[in-house]
C-alpha cells in the first residue's frame, strides 16, 4: 500500500476570527482566532492521515506565508514536496458572526512559466512512493486547464489512481478531455451547471452512466443532508446519512473525498469505499475545526449510513 499524493495548486493559510456581532464600518476585536495551512487538497490529507493513511502534500509556496504551510505541515507530521515560489502565498479569511459565516478570499500568486515547468519536471520525484494522486481546488493564475490534464495523464501513463476535485470550467474541461481522470466528486449543482441541464435526484443516476462520465470509474455526486449518488465503476448507488446537528459543514466535501481515497488505497469493496467516503463527510461536520474528524466515532456512525444500488 503506497502514500496518497494530494496536490493544491493555490494554497492558502486559513484564518478564521469568531466574533458574537460583526460590526461593519467599525473595529471589532477578537480573542478566538485559529490559523492553519489550508487548500482543499491540505484538507484532504489532514484526514486521511487521521484515518491513519500516509499523505504527501505538494502544490505551490511562496514568501514568509508559504513557509508557515510549510512548518505547520511539519509539526502536524505531513510529509510536504511543495514547489517554491517568487510570488506570496495568500491567505484566507472566514469572519465567524452570530451563526453566519462572512469569507474573505483572496486571488493569490501567479505561477510563472518556469514555476510550472519545475513541477511537471518533478513529479516523479514529488509522486515517488504514491499509489494515488488527488489534485483539489481550484488553479492560481498562471496556470490553466492543461496543468491538471498534464498530470491526469502523468497517473494514468504510470498507472496511478487519479482523483480531481475541482470545478466549473476546469471540471468541464476535466470531464470532456480524451484522458479521464479514475474519481470526481461534484455536487449535483456543479453536475447541472457543466451539463447546462436541470439535475435532480431522479434523473441524477442515469445522467452519470452516460458520455462525458461513463468512463469515470468513481463519481461521488454529493447532496448535502441527502448524503450522494455515487457511481462506481458500471453501478449506481444510493447513500444515506443519518441526521445530525452540524457543528461546522466547511470542508466536509474534502473529508469525504479523504475517506474515498484512504478505502481505495486499502483495497476495500465499493460499499466499504462509499460507507468511508459518507462517515468521513458526516465526522466533519460534527466537528469545529475544518477538515478534522474524531476517530473515536468512526465506527459509530460508519455502522448509520446506508447504501443501496439503485442501477
Amino acid at each position: 500500500m503506497g502514500m496518497i499524493l494530494t496536490i493544491t495548486a493555490n494554497p492558502s493559510v486559513d484564518i478564521s476570527y469568531e466574533l458574537d456581532e460583526f460590526k461593519i464600518d467599525d473595529v471589532n476585536r477578537t480573542s478566538q482566532v485559529i490559523k492553519d495551512a489550508g487548500g482543499k487538497g491540505i484538507h484532504v490529507g489532514y484526514v486521511v492521515k487521521e484515518l491513519g493513511g500516509a499523505v504527501v502534500h505538494s502544490g505551490f509556496v511562496g514568501g514568509a506565508l508559504g513557509q508557515y504551510i510549510k512548518e505547520t505541515l511539519k509539526s502536524k507530521d505531513q510529509e510536504s514536496r511543495l514547489i517554491d515560489i517568487k510570488e506570496d502565498t495568500r491567505n484566507c479569511i472566514a469572519v465567524l458572526h452570530g451563526g453566519n459565516q462572512t469569507e474573505i478570499l483572496e486571488k493569490g500568486p501567479t505561477i510563472s512559466q518556469e514555476e510550472k515547468d519545475e513541477f511537471i519536471k518533478n513529479l516523479d520525484k514529488i509522486s515517488e512512493d504514491c499509489e494515488i494522486i488527488n489534485i483539489s481546488g481550484s488553479l492560481p493564475q498562471g496556470l490553466d486547464v492543461d496543468f491538471y490534464q498534464t498530470i491526469i495523464k502523468y497517473a494514468k501513463d504510470h498507472n496511478k489512481f487519479v482523483a480531481v476535485d475541482t470545478s466549473g470550467k476546469t471540471l468541464e474541461a476535466i470531464i470532456n478531455a480524451e484522458i479521464k481522470p479514475d474519481l470526481i466528486k461534484p455536487n449535483e449543482t456543479e453536475i447541472g451547471d457543466v451539463l447546462g441541464i436541470e439535475v435532480n435526484k431522479e434523473n441524477l443516476g442515469q445522467i452519470l452512466l452516460k458520455e462525458p462520465f461513463k468512463d469515470i470509474r468513481y463519481v461521488i455526486a454529493s447532496m448535502g443532508k441527502d448524503g450522494a449518488l455515487v457511481k462506481a465503476n458500471d453501478k449506481i448507488y444510493g447513500a444515506s446519512v443519518p441526521e445530525v446537528t452540524a457543528i461546522n459543514p466547511v470542508g466536509s466535501g474534502d473529508s469525504s473525498l479523504a475517506g474515498a481515497l484512504f478505502a481505495i488505497n486499502n483495497g476495500k469493496d465499493d460499499i466499504e469505499i462509499i460507507k468511508t467516503s459518507m462517515t468521513c463527510g458526516l465526522l466533519n461536520v460534527l466537528n469545529k475545526e475544518i477538515a478534522h474528524i474524531n476517530i473515536d466515532d468512526f465506527d459509530k456512525y460508519y455502522d448509520l449510513i446506508k447504501v443501496e444500488e439503485i442501477i
